[in-house]
């Protein structure tokens, strides 16, 4: 094998993506190249960048080749965003590649054999579809080669999203595509009001400063649109315009949204998390509803709700279908959140009970059933691991399926464990990372079969990707 250095200039051909959307590549068939945003099929020219014992790493110097699966980026901040790292890459072909990640998953991480998966349920808008986006504001703004060739671009006010790997940087972005022309209004709008006012940011290193986070939520189904401005402190005055403001050029630019909700939350927290203490409405009711299917769900600025609607209501038909849920079962939902499944397939069984850590999701939770009049539904407010041991300790009345959605995280050791014991028929497990839900399922494979998989795509253009196995005890 020829020695690489650093910044040798080498042909490669891309013949597989990896992790982080990193085309792949092999200097005489050995050493293997990472490149960022090179497609598998490119041919190009690339100069090293670093190389270790295993690998190398390279950036694009020229595309020889045109891979037929490469497309043109409809985003202006492609490239420098890390929000959506396969958009030059054919969606057809983006949901081949989450498909082989969900089987790669299964068999490196969970040691499955022969593990197949059917192809992945595609989105059907692959630009705004997202109810949710959540902007960082910044003092210290990430400059692109076109703001470098501008002479007045401040360095002092942004407003955007995070550039990875730097805890202050920020790229200032003035159109998302990822939700409505409405929410870029909204952005756009804001940057310029608080710029105008010199208005300060707050900085993780000083702990000083007003300005933290902008997040907009919006429904396209009930046409519900909520501003929510994160700040350190409260400074009621400026509010009031600036919700004045905001209300005017909403309404005047798309009549189809109703009249914002629009919320001043205020965090005391020294972590970069748009979290807040308590919020201070200025003008609507507070919260958004959205619906999903026949039912309508109630979201207030501390609710988690998937931000993907359309592909949400196809995730809970998948549970469904997969579940083949009998009129007589009981079903345990834990990481249940704000009761979306459990109150999504409640006509379909004859109890459901819920569990979620968050006091708030509960409550939320009890709400929404209140809502849609769902009276076979009850939550409450535990620790997954917790409540499973308890369970564990009486099994004369059990659940018949438990339907698992945990964080990114997946479930704890000691939870599978009371899985075990429990014996459950059936465990439907959805995962937003098949990497944990591989190993989770690996710790329970002493007692239950995987006996099917659907994945489906919640996230266009980027390598995240929802997973739902079915598990049944055996024999």
């Amino acid at each position: 094998m020829s020695k690489v250095n650093r910044d040798d200039v080498v042909d490669l051909d891309v013949t597989d993506i990896g992790f982080e959307g990193k085309g792949i590549a092999r200097i005489d068939g050995e050493l293997v190249v990472f490149v960022d945003g090179a497609v598998p099929g490119d041919k190009i020219r690339a100069r090293i960048k670093k190389v270790k014992k295993k690998f190398a790493e390279a950036v694009i110097e020229q595309v020889l080749e045109n891979s037929e699966f490469r497309t043109k980026p409809e985003c202006e901040h492609f490239g420098v965003c890390n929000g959506c790292k396969m958009q030059n890459i054919d969606y057809s072909y983006q949901l081949n590649i989450k498909r082989q990640s969900v089987i790669n998953a299964f068999e490196r991480i969970g040691g499955f054999k022969g593990i197949t998966a059917p192809p992945v349920i595609g989105s059907p808008n692959i630009y705004f579809y997202r109810n949710k986006l959540e902007f960082s504001f910044s003092n210290d703004r990430w400059l692109t080669e076109t703001d470098m060739g501008k002479e007045d671009v401040s360095k002092k006010f942004a407003l955007g999203f995070h550039m990875p790997g730097f805890i202050d940087k920020v790229v200032d972005i003035n159109k998302c595509h990822l939700q409505s022309e409405l929410s870029n209004i909204i952005l756009n709008k804001t940057r310029d009001f608080f710029k105008s006012k010199g208005e300060s940011i707050f900085s993780t290193r000083t702990h000083e400063g007003y300005l933290r986070y902008l997040v907009i939520r919006q429904s396209e189904r009930t046409k519900d649109v909520m501003v929510n401005l994160i700040t350190s402190s409260e400074k009621n005055k400026l509010m009031e315009e600036y919700s004045a403001m905001i209300l005017k050029e909403t309404i005047k630019t798309d009549s189809k949204y109703s009249a914002p909700s629009i919320l001043n939350s205020i965090s005391s927290s020294k972590a970069q998390v748009a979290q807040a203490d308590y919020f201070n409405a200025f003008s609507g009711k507070g919260f958004i509803e959205e619906t999903l299917g026949k039912y309508r769900f109630k979201i207030t600025p501390t609710s988690f709700f998937q931000t993907n609607t359309d592909q949400c209501e196809k995730l809970f038909d998948t549970i469904i279908e997969m579940a083949k849920f009998e009129p007589s079962e009981n079903v345990l939902d834990l990481y249940c959140g704000c009761g979306a499944i459990s109150i999504y397939i409640s006509a379909l069984v004859h109890k459901i009970f819920g569990i979620e850590l968050s006091q708030d999701s509960i409550m939320m939770a009890h709400e929404n059933a209140e809502l849609n009049i769902v009276s076979n539904c009850d939550f409450a407010a535990y620790d997954v691991k917790d409540y499973l041991a308890v369970i564990t300790k009486d099994l004369t009345n059990k659940y018949d399926t438990i339907i698992l959605d945990p964080p990114r995280s997946g479930i704890h050791p000691k939870a599978a464990e009371y899985l075990l014991e429990y014996e459950a028929k059936k465990i439907i497990y959805v995962s937003c990372n098949p990497t944990t839900q591989a190993r989770d399922i690996k710790l329970l494979e002493s007692k239950y079969d995987i006996t099917s998989m659907q994945p489906v795509d919640m996230f266009p253009h980027t390598f995240h990707i929802e997973n739902v196995v079915r598990l049944d005890l055996k024999n």
